[in-house]
């Protein structure tokens, strides 16, 4: 059989304006994880990146017909969930014979409004990379039986059958790696403005992978928490992407994507000693998290070239942390971000959600006044996005207080979902949900206060001019008043 991934396309110009313009492109790597299982067994594999390509419907729909594969897996966000509900229509009428699969936690959320409006074939539910292999084994079959997979849902004799049961990748050193020589490398250049600490050369190659799933931790506006069990690649898997990375692909930056990269220490120093050891040069970043930095830590990290890292902060109000059940308090965050910045050179991003719940004006005043009382380099403000797959997204869907898409009859509407953005003010819309102590309005205006206040600080302000290139100076400048005012 031949199977085509695609990543498809998006209208992030619609979800976040100008702020498009600061999101770097990253390769597809949940699609490059199924593409290289598949590759291992034998299964005859493409990808389309049609976001990162900039194709649209139209563009991508004639390709579809010249390829004319037998399945194509498909990826679905938030942000791309109403593309793929009519480009899914499409195929499904132009390309009868091929077998559709979506997958990801949007997928997942809405698999039945999916399945039932003629869309899909199939919803992959949880880690793809072993059920998609198994699915295209039970496709080439004669009789195809779909009711014996646990974590796939579909529609069988005009009944959906939801096995929703989330399929889990217990020891990821069992996964190839990803298949980057799938998508054209040259599409993921960092540009030179981005909201990553990270700049570099006029041409910079940047890169993230995974080196562990899953998390530990709870916190009611992550989608992670349905794999609370944290799972790892081993050591020398890490390395030897790692080294790929640096001498085939020649990369300059590269981003660990990790939920939790910190939280085993004795790996974390296993895998720097081994950057060391091996004599990789390249630069990194990880997500970091308060409860886990000490000083000797971060100081074999930094000689181990990690460059940045980011610090999930939210809030400066301690009720409120609590609120999402972050399980931190603002002295362990004062005390990681000081002990980073007092012992080592990396630069650390501080993260923030304006808009929890509960949240009165008087408290993001205070948030901003936490974030810049703090010695951070970057400061990420965002609006809360109850993301579907949350617990926060569960809670107000189940009190009818968030507009999920759904309508009478099982129809969506899936202009809502362009709503679902945390970087709201540079459009026009509105969250599709604010704490009932606040308005859109004043939420948005606090966003850019936020970022205001913070960044027009002389030291902060200059740094940031210095990241600027001439030949770019049109686009910035459109950017950064779209960012502030």
């Amino acid at each position: 059989m031949n199977v085509l991934l695609i990543n498809p396309p998006d209208d992030l110009k619609s979800l976040l304006g100008e702020g498009v313009n600061l999101i770097p492109p990253f390769e597809p790597m949940g699609l490059l994880y199924i593409a290289a299982a598949l590759r291992q067994a034998g299964i005859k594999v493409s990808v389309i990146d049609a976001s990162v390509e900039k194709l649209d419907a139209a563009a991508l729909q004639q390709r579809l017909l010249e390829l004319k594969p037998d399945v194509i897996g498909m990826t679905v966000f938030t942000s791309n969930g109403g593309i793929v509900y009519e480009l899914g229509k499409w195929i499904k009428d132009h390309l009868p014979a091929c077998f559709l699969v979506l997958g990801n936690v949007h997928a997942a959320v809405y698999s039945e409004q999916y399945l039932r409006n003629g869309c899909c074939d199939a919803v992959i539910h949880g880690e793809g990379e072993e059920v998609f292999v198994k699915l295209v084994r039970e496709l080439e079959t004669q009789n195809p039986d779909l009711r014996k997979f646990s974590s796939i849902s579909a529609m069988i004799d005009g009944e959906y059958v939801p096995n929703t049961e989330m399929a889990v990748i217990e020891d990821l050193s069992t996964l190839p790696l990803p298949a980057r020589d799938l998508v054209n490398q040259e599409f993921y250049n960092i540009p030179s403005i981005s909201n990553l600490p990270y700049s570099g050369k006029e041409k910079t190659v940047g890169k993230h992978m995974f080196t562990s799933r899953g998390c530990p931790n709870r916190c009611t506006f992550c989608t992670v928490h349905h794999s609370r069990k944290q799972r790892f690649n081993s050591v020398e898997n890490v390395l030897d992407e790692m080294e790929i990375l640096q001498n085939e692909y020649k990369t300059d930056y590269l981003f660990i994507m990790d939920s939790l990269f910190i939280g085993k220490r004795s790996r974390v120093i296993d895998i720097c000693n081994g950057i060391i050891k091996r004599g990789l040069s390249l630069k990194w970043g990880c997500e970091a998290h308060v409860r886990f930095v000490d000083t000797e830590l971060v100081k074999i990290m930094e000689s181990a070239g990690c460059y940045d890292m980011a610090f999930g902060i939210e809030s400066g109000v301690q009720r409120l942390l609590d609120a999402v059940n972050k399980k931190t308090t603002l002295d362990q965050i004062r005390n990681a971000v000081h002990l980073v910045k007092n012992n080592t050179k990396i630069k650390v991003s501080g993260l923030f959600i304006l808009g929890l719940p509960g949240e009165t004006k008087a408290d993001t005043l205070q948030t901003i006044r936490f974030a810049k009382s703090l010695p951070l380099d970057i400061a990420q403000f965002s609006i809360l996005t109850p993301y579907p797959g949350s617990e926060i997204f569960d809670n107000l869907r189940a009190k009818g207080e968030l507009d999920d898409g759904l309508r009478p009859g099982g129809t969506l509407d899936t202009s809502v979902w362009l709503r679902y953005s945390s970087y709201i003010s540079y459009t026009d819309k509105n969250p599709i949900w604010v704490t009932p102590e606040q308005t859109p309005e004043q939420l948005k205006t606090l966003q850019k206060r936020a970022l205001r206040e913070f960044y027009f600080r002389p030291k902060h302000f200059w740094e940031q001019i210095k990241r600027l290139r001439i030949r770019e100076i049109p686009k910035i400048a459109k950017t950064a008043i779209d960012t502030f005012f």
